[in-house]
């Protein structure tokens, strides 16, 4: 019985693992053969696996984009974290899109990522992703409700015409 733990444990690494690697390969894979082009087969060989693997880990490659896209907004979000007041968290943030924006722009992955959400695939529901960048800037919104935000504006607004208006700007 106390095997199982450790066993777990490693199987969970490896797990971890095979994700890291399926993830990279993807993101390769899409630089070099474009999105559309790009095939499961090719990635799976790529990281070493099989396409079984590939399907167990992401049940399509605009999966792969939502992971790409949480993984930039915890990097936009921890960038942002010590920064003090609305304008200092503002700039911030402008400051860290800019540069995960340098970081994945290669191969188009930021419009690819982005397409995502205009696109809607099949098969994923989007209603329940996690979206940290989208939480970070409403609570920094709700915090300046009674100071630098706009009197009368609600946050929840503010975040979604801030955001509504940034994402158009990248698109």
């Amino acid at each position: 019985m106390q095997l199982r733990a450790p066993l777990a444990a490693a199987r969970d690494r490896k797990g971890d693992r095979t994700r890291e690697r399926l993830f990279q390969a993807a993101l390769a894979e899409f630089r070099e053969h474009g999105f559309e082009t790009a095939s499961v087969g090719a990635v799976a060989q790529r990281a070493g696996t099989s396409r079984a693997s590939f399907y167990f880990y992401y049940p399509s490659k605009e999966a792969v984009l939502l992971d790409l896209q949480w993984r930039v907004e915890m990097a936009v979000v921890d960038r942002t974290r010590e920064s003090v007041g609305l304008r200092g968290f503002l700039d911030a943030l402008i400051e860290a899109l800019c540069t995960a924006d340098t970081g994945i722009a290669a191969g188009g992955l930021l419009r690819l990522t982005l397409g995502v959400y205009i696109r809607q695939p099949a098969g994923l529901d989007l209603s329940d992703q996690p979206f940290p960048l989208m939480m970070e800037v409403a609570r920094r919104f709700t915090e300046a409700r009674d100071g630098a935000l706009r009197p009368g504006l609600d946050p929840a607004q503010a975040t979604e015409i801030f955001l509504a208006s940034l994402f158009g700007l990248v698109a």
